[in-house]
């Protein structure tokens, strides 16, 4: 059930998809917005506010990680290597590629493209709620501000060194790059992968016994989902595809 996809529209000849986990992340990240991190930024306001407030910030965060994931398929399109779909997940999406770039160069631009359009996203995002500060009210003005600090956060976890993030693509362009060893570039992209997963693992729980803290719970969760896929990679060699 958690694996079965909707089908958004079409980009192109890019597949959108969504899946059920998706609808879920939009869900906790409104109920995260609405009862602790709006009313902390914009205190004293009717409560049904924060939750207009947190919804939109989480559907505009969701449409910023579609951003996100386009950035990939074009330049990877200009590297000569097609997108299939794009795929919206719990913890953002994946842009699933049907061949292998051709050299190191471009399997890290086609890396970069992505994490570096969500920082762009966010600077515009931080730069409207500057300009527009004596014209919005409260709730609304600290609403693009988080939003514009999710596709922060989205970018630097993106650069997390392992398979299938794109840090792990960077990490695979690195090692091909010095051993012209693609195979090899591979195998160390996913043992990345693999310890980064077990970290997060034990963090997030280390997180929840010892200091009682939720996002430890989306830590562990995060880092079996990363550990899932580089296992998957690692019995399917080969492919260029990342399929949360």
């Amino acid at each position: 059930m958690w694996r079965s996809s909707f089908l958004l529209g079409r980009i192109g000849d890019i597949r959108l998809e969504l899946r059920l986990s998706a609808v879920v992340g939009v869900a906790v990240l409104t109920t995260i917005l609405a009862l602790k991190l709006l009313p902390v930024t914009a205190p004293d306001e009717p409560s049904v506010r924060y939750w207009f407030g947190g919804l939109a910030v989480a559907l505009a965060f969701l449409a910023s990680v579609v951003v996100h994931e386009l950035a990939h398929a074009f330049v990877a399109r200009r590297h000569g290597v097609p997108t299939r779909r794009v795929v919206l997940w719990l913890f953002g999406g994946a842009a699933e590629q049907t061949a292998a770039p051709a050299n190191p160069r471009a399997e890290a631009m086609i890396a970069v493209s992505g994490p570096a359009t969500s920082v762009v996203l966010g600077l515009i995002c931080w730069a409207s709620a500057l300009l527009v500060d004596p014209l919005l009210p409260s709730v609304p003005l600290v609403s693009l501000l988080w939003l514009g600090t999710a596709n922060f956060v989205f970018a630097g976890v993106a650069l997390l060194p392992g398979t299938p993030l794109d840090g792990g693509r960077l990490v695979r362009a690195l090692v091909w790059a010095r051993t012209n060893d693609r195979g090899h570039a591979d195998r160390v992209a996913r043992r990345c992968g693999k310890v980064l997963g077990t970290a997060l693992i034990a963090v997030g729980t280390a997180e929840v016994f010892l200091f009682g803290q939720f996002v430890g719970i989306w830590l562990a969760i995060l880092g079996w989902a990363l550990s899932g896929v580089a296992t998957a990679e690692r019995l399917h060699p080969g492919t260029d595809t990342v399929t949360p």
